[in-house]
C-alpha cells in the first residue's frame, strides 16, 4: 500500500510496524494475527486496513525497514585503509543494527523459511553492499564471494549470541569474522583435489524401507507445505500408504518432524565424514565439508526451510541440529587442527562462522544460482584463501 500522507499517518505506521515486530518475536510470525498487533499497538483492527493490506505485508515492511537499516548504516561507513579493517568495521554496525532490530531479525529468520522472494529481497541487496565496500580490495566475482561469506558469519554469530543465548555479542565476533574474510579461512593454500566418492545420502531409502520412504515423504511435504500446513494424509499418500499407516512409524507429527530433523542431520555428518575421509590436513578437511554440504543441499533442497520450521515449531529441535553439530564441530577442530591451520585460533567462532559461511554460499550457489563466471573449486579458493 502507498506510504501515508500524513505525519500522524507516518507515525500510526511506525507504531505498527513497532508492535508487529515485537509480536512476531513474543509469538512467532505463523502464530501472530492482526488483531494481536493492533492490541500491541493500541490500534482498533479496522485501522490497520489503512496501512497494511495484510498481516503478509506488515510482515515484508518489518524485514525491509532492518534490510533498509543495515544498507544505510554499512553504506555510511568511513573507508578503510586495509580489508580486515573494512570488514571488522561492516561487523561491528550489522551487530549493533540487529541488536536495536533483534524483533525484525527474529521475525525475518521465521519468514524467510516459507518466503524465497522475501529472503532474496532482504540478503540480495545486504550482500551487494557489502560486496562495494569489499571490492576496492577484492574484484569480481571475488568481492561477490567475500561478501556473501561475512555474510554468513555474522548471521551466525547474531542468532547465536542474539537469538539462542539472549546477550550479547563478543566484541571478539567481529573482528573473527573480519579476519576469516580478508585473511581466509586458512592461511595455508587451497587444496585443489576433490572427494574421491560422493558419500552416503538418505535422499533415496533402500526398496522395503517403509520407515525411509514414510520419512523420505515428510521431509518433501514439510518443505514444501510448511510444517503448520503439512497434512498427515499427505505425508502417507506421497510414500505409498493409507493415512493411517503414518501412526505406525509416528506417534505424531511433531514426532515425525524430530526425526526428519534427526534423518538430515546424521545424513549431512555421515557425508561430510565420508568426502574428507582421505584427505591430509584439517584444513582440506573443511575444504571438503563444504564440498559435501553443497552436495547435500542439492539431495535436500527443502533442508533449508524445514530446519527453520523446525527450530519454530521447538526449539529443542534447534539445538538438536545446529547445537550438536556446533559442539561437536569445535571439539574436532581442537583436537585436528595445528597451530596456524586457521586465521583465528578461536575453535567455537571458528566453527560457528564455518556453519555460516557455509549456509550462506550453500543458499546462494545451489538454491539461488549461484555465482557467474566462478566454478566451486574458484569459490572455495576465494574463501579459503582470503582477500589479494
Amino acid at each position: 500500500m502507498a506510504a501515508p500522507a500524513t505525519p500522524k499517518g507516518l507515525k500510526t505506521r511506525e507504531r505498527l510496524l513497532e508492535a508487529s515486530g515485537a509480536v512476531f518475536a513474543r509469538k512467532g510470525c505463523a502464530a501472530s494475527g492482526v488483531a494481536d498487533i493492533c492490541s500491541a499497538a493500541g490500534l482498533a483492527v479496522g485501522g490497520f486496513y489503512r496501512y497494511f493490506a495484510s498481516k503478509d505485508e506488515v510482515i515484508e515492511a518489518v524485514v525491509r525497514e532492518l534490510r533498509d537499516e543495515l544498507v544505510r548504516a554499512i553504506s555510511a561507513l568511513p573507508q578503510q585503509k586495509d580489508a580486515e579493517a573494512e570488514a571488522a568495521g561492516i561487523a561491528r554496525v550489522f551487530f549493533a543494527s540487529v541488536t536495536r532490530r533483534l524483533d525484525s531479525f527474529k521475525a525475518m529468520r521465521e519468514a524467510e523459511a516459507s518466503n524465497e522472494a522475501l529472503a532474496r529481497d532482504f540478503y540480495g541487496p545486504l550482500a551487494e553492499v557489502l560486496s562495494g565496500r569489499l571490492g576496492r580490495f577484492s574484484k569480481g566475482a571475488r568481492a561477490s564471494a567475500h561478501a556473501w561469506s561475512l555474510l554468513g558469519a555474522l548471521y551466525f554469530y547474531a542468532v547465536k549470541f542474539l537469538v539462542w543465548e539472549k546477550g550479547k555479542v563478543p566484541a571478539s565476533a567481529a573482528q573473527a569474522a573480519a579476519a576469516l574474510c580478508a585473511r581466509g579461512i586458512s592461511r595455508k593454500s587451497f587444496p585443489w583435489w576433490q572427494p574421491a566418492l560422493s558419500g552416503p545420502s538418505q535422499a533415496r531409502p533402500a526398496p522395503g524401507d517403509n520407515k525411509g520412504n514414510m520419512l523420505a515423504a515428510a521431509e518433501e511435504v514439510f518443505g514444501r507445505c510448511g510444517y503448520n500446513g503439512a497434512r498427515v494424509s499427505e505425508i502417507a499418500r506421497k510414500a505409498g500408504f493409507a493415512a493411517g499407516t503414518f501412526y505406525l512409524f509416528f506417534d505424531s507429527k511433531q514426532d515425525a518432524l524430530e526425526e526428519v530433523v534427526t534423518r538430515l542431520r546424521n545424513s549431512l555428518v555421515k557425508k561430510a565424514a565420508a568426502y574428507s575421509a582421505g584427505s591430509g590436513s584439517r584444513v582440506e578437511t573443511e575444504a571438503l565439508a563444504f564440498r559435501a554440504l553443497f552436495d547435500f543441499i542439492r539431495e535436500h533442497p527443502y533442508g533449508y526451510r524445514i530446519m527453520r520450521e523446525a527450530e519454530f515449531a521447538d526449539q529443542k529441535l534447534a539445538d538438536a541440529y545446529y547445537g550438536y553439530i556446533l559442539r561437536n564441530y569445535a571439539e574436532q577442530l581442537r583436537k585436528a587442527s595445528r597451530p596456524g591451520d586457521f586465521s583465528i585460533d578461536d575453535n567455537e567462532l571458528l566453527a560457528l562462522a564455518l556453519m555460516g559461511i557455509g549456509h550462506m554460499l550453500g543458499m546462494k550457489r545451489v538454491l539461488w544460482g549461484g555465482f557467474r563466471g566462478m566454478s566451486e573449486d574458484e569459490l572455495l579458493k576465494a574463501v579459503f584463501e582470503g582477500i589479494k
